[in-house]
């Protein structure tokens, strides 16, 4: 008698499709959890990046007993008319006016601290006699670096980027760059070396602003006669002004500005209470629409590189984090908030809906005022 044979059986279609459908659900699940992960594990190397920033500003400290200065200006102070009162400014063409060996400088307190982030070979190759542009590799008539890509300025350091942000500079068409909304060196742009943390130079306003003479941005260089000046126009209406805006009075300095040399028992609010860098704004969000037409506003393009001191690398508390609305604010492209390193060397979010008058007291070094819970 013939033994029957059994058929192997194989998957039907609707069987199939089945099997395709409950995996491609898993996925949709999956997925959601898998990219909150990688923000979570880029919000984390944030924040690492910003205690280590803080630890080096610290060691800088320990060895010559101040914090760097924010911004080194060698250059006489310019000076300005603001609301009928004469003003000095930090020159904002010394870090990139082709002009050498004349003392000139306008470096950034990020120059200082590369030996304490293990950058002590970059710090080395940086030419102390030549100002900013002097240490990029666009001018070509003055200095044959020993290979290519040796310039200092010009080197991307990871610990200068936000990961969730980007890392490096954006290249390509100026409207759709995260760079200033004039090159950084005259006609010239540079393709490295970008940065998206800063120093808190306080709670007033930071720079002045020429917009009628290619955005010049220049950091207020002011004296103690000016600052009581201006102070007592406050809440007053000056020539061709509004209500006269707050400036750098003696209760909203921060810890890094012009020339500054602040010692860890400046800080008179306390470490915990005091933020001594944070996220910069930089507009990542804004790009030209589909027409090819910038959405930006003047006060919408940010500056960009470690190595220059003022716009590029200091902010101030006056304007809330996270609006999108002014340069010398703190932004990030974080959730729900903005990263922050405090002068006890720790760091944390700061939520976005934080109190203006909060977020001031945490800029100020020297408000004598306590900060509510943050």
């Amino acid at each position: 008698m013939r033994s029957a044979r059994k058929r192997s059986r194989g998957f039907t279609l609707i069987e199939l499709l089945v099997v395709l459908f409950i995996i491609l659900i898993l996925i949709a699940l999956l997925l959601p959890a898998v990219q909150n992960a990688r923000r979570a594990a880029r919000r984390t190397q944030c924040l690492n990046n910003l205690k280590q920033i803080g630890l080096a500003l610290h060691e800088y400290h320990d060895a010559f007993m101040v914090f760097p200065p924010g911004q080194i200006a060698s250059a006489l102070p310019e000076q300005v008319v603001v609301s009928g009162i004469t003003v000095n400014i930090a020159d904002p063409d010394e870090a990139t006016i082709n002009v050498q060996d004349q003392s000139f400088h306008g470096t950034s307190w990020m120059l200082h601290i590369l030996p304490y982030l293990d950058r002590g070979n970059l710090y080395d190759l940086w030419l102390f006699d030549l100002n900013v542009w002097g240490n990029t590799e666009i001018q070509n008539n003055l200095i044959d670096w020993t290979e290519a890509g040796n310039a200092p300025t010009q080197w991307d350091i990871p610990a200068f980027y936000c990961p969730s942000r980007r890392t490096g500079m954006v290249a390509g068409d100026n409207a759709i760059r995260i760079d200033h909304q004039e090159p950084l060196f005259n006609s010239l742009f540079v393709q490295s070396g970008g940065n998206d943390y800063a120093a808190c130079a306080g709670a007033g306003l930071l720079f002045w602003q020429d917009q009628t003479d290619g955005d010049r941005r220049a950091t207020y260089n002011l004296t103690p006669a000016q600052i009581a000046d201006l102070n007592a126009l406050q809440g007053t209406t000056g020539p061709n002004t509004t209500t006269v805006p707050i400036y750098q009075r003696a209760d909203l300095v921060g810890l890094f500005g012009v020339n500054t040399s602040t010692r860890i028992e400046g800080i008179q609010d306390g470490t915990t209470q005091t933020i001594m860098i944070g996220e910069a704004e930089r507009f990542e969000s804004f790009r030209v629409t589909e027409l090819g037409v910038n959405t930006r506003t003047f006060e919408q393009f940010p500056s960009d590189g470690w190595a220059w001191g003022g716009p590029a690398t200091l902010f101030s508390t006056y304007r809330a984090p996270n609006k999108l609305e002014y340069f010398e604010a703190a932004g990030g492209p974080h959730e729900n908030g903005v990263q922050v390193g405090l002068g006890d060397g720790s760091a944390r979010l700061v939520s976005e809906s934080i109190s203006l008058t909060v977020w001031r007291r945490l800029g100020s070094a020297s408000g004598g005022i306590p900060v509510e819970d943050f």
